[in-house]
């Protein structure tokens, strides 16, 4: 598919008959705001005035039959098409690296439909994040999905990076918020699948979109769960002398039915740096903080109280619960200025899942890896917690900085890619899954066909089968 070859103006023009003329943009300045999703190399590169995301036109569609109607027009066209949401992930996912059309869905955030008897919402997959919490909770309602991301997230770039938030230990990741989706196909048929994803009528359809990443079709609605705003919480911080006892201390939490909202462990470094500047206290020791909550108080302090004994008989001490509380009221500021990084910085998180047998092997070798990956005049700055746990195991959130990298942006992407190569075939080798919950892009793409190996091949014929002229998001998720 070679976007050289694209009629701009004849193709605005076709667009514009669809979505309407103001929804079609092409001028320069218009198309700024889509030169980079918040990868590194992405915003490095349009920094230095090599973007990588150079689309041809933006199309904001206000209706799911505008997205068939879109999608129709580029399979005759043979225009590729990449999918926007907030533009806030991380991978390069939403990069229109072969240029063609930006499909701007923030247009379609409406509510269709609240279902106060079921616990269930209709919403359309423009909607951001922050802003249905906000409205739900007016209703005494919560999605309960906190991305770190929520400002800016959509409820569709949720599923497509098959995306968590903070509350995911109690409440799962996007994928336990789902329950049907409506989407597009990438030949243009509006599809909705069963209402629920518990039956028994063959294969579950709505699995197969969620971190599709936009590569099997659009989505453009879901139905989600809902859940009433919790009538209390409690927090509870420990500290360990070794990250060995935190991790056994979130594995039996885990493992004996106990369900926080919140278990975050950190290791030494994160503590005494990123943590400890959240909550201003020293926090010189690998650091767990925990939140329950629930619609029963008594419950909640029950279960609480249970997790909390079994943190003390694996030798954890007791801090004040007041910074639990802090780091809930402060739990976004590590995602803007001061904490957030910068250009000339290179920053980046390598996050990676495995089981309890696993996951402490997992840490080690990753963290190991990044830090032998770069020589010592760069000033590594490497965070690391877990932060999502599960009945099976956990996941390593390694967040690594470089103050100030080389002033080429090649060798700068050059220093960022063996980061990540060592950090994460490190990782696989240590039995760790690719990615827990950013998503694959065009970062991790590389890496797609060691995680699957034969299963890699499925895959592309399943792509192949559903977009059969290759219009979708073409080259990402290694499809």
């Amino acid at each position: 598919m070679d976007t050289r070859l694209i009629d701009v103006a004849a193709l605005s023009l076709s667009l514009a008959q669809i979505v309407g003329r103001e929804n079609v943009l092409t001028a320069a300045e218009a198309l700024r705001p889509y030169a980079s999703d918040q990868w590194w190399y992405a915003i490095a590169a349009a920094a230095a005035g090599r973007a990588i995301s150079n689309p041809d036109v933006v199309v904001k569609p206000t209706t799911p039959e505008q997205v068939v109607e879109v999608v129709k027009y580029a399979n005759q066209a043979g225009v590729p098409i990449t999918p926007w949401g907030g533009g806030s992930g991380v991978q390069g996912a939403a990069n229109a690296d072969r240029g063609g059309i930006i499909l701007d869905l923030r247009g379609l955030n409406r509510v269709r439909e609240t279902d106060r008897q079921s616990l269930v919402c209709v919403v359309e997959a423009g909607k951001v994040c922050r802003e249905f919490e906000a409205e739900l909770n007016a209703q005494g309602l919560s999605f309960t999905h906190y991305p770190a991301s929520t400002e800016w997230a959509t409820i569709g770039g949720s599923i497509g990076a098959r995306g968590s938030g903070v509350l995911s230990t109690k409440y799962g990741k996007i994928e336990d918020h789902v329950l049907s989706l409506e989407f597009v196909t990438p030949t243009g048929e509006l599809v909705h699948t069963p209402a629920v994803p518990r039956h028994a009528a063959g294969p579950e359809l709505t699995q197969l979109l969620i971190g599709s990443e936009g590569a099997y079709g659009i989505v453009t609605a879901a139905t989600v769960k809902l859940r009433a705003l919790p009538k209390k919480r409690v927090f509870g911080v420990f500290a360990f002398k070794d990250l060995k006892d935190g991790i056994e201390a979130g594995r039996q939490i885990m493992v004996t039915g106990l369900r926080p909202a919140v278990m975050r462990l950190y290791d030494q470094h994160a503590a005494a740096h990123s943590l400890a500047r959240a909550v201003e206290t020293p926090l010189p020791d690998p650091t767990k903080v925990l939140m329950f909550d629930g619609e029963y108080p008594d419950l909640v302090d029950l279960e609480a109280a249970k997790a909390f004994e079994i943190c003390r008989a694996n030798g954890g001490q007791e801090l004040p619960a007041r910074l639990g509380e802090l780091w809930w009221e402060r739990r976004y500021v590590f995602y803007y200025p001061p904490y957030a990084p910068e250009l000339p910085s290179i920053w980046g998180t390598i996050d990676v899942v495995a089981d309890f047998k696993h996951i402490e092997n997992v840490y080690h070798a990753t963290t190991q890896a990044i830090r032998a990956a770069v020589p010592e005049k760069w000033n590594l700055s490497l965070n690391t917690h877990l932060s999502h746990w599960y009945e099976w195991g956990s996941m390593i959130y390694a967040r690594m900085k470089i103050p100030t990298g080389p002033d080429n942006l090649d060798e700068a992407k050059a220093l960022h890619d063996a980061i990540f190569k060592a950090g994460t075939e490190a990782a696989m080798a240590a039995g760790a899954v690719l990615n827990d919950h950013h998503g694959v892009g065009l970062r991790l793409a590389p890496y797609m066909q060691q995680q699957y190996g034969a299963g890699m091949d499925t895959l592309r014929r399943i792509k192949r089968a559903l977009d059969p002229n290759g219009i979708l998001c073409p080259g990402k998720l290694g499809l």
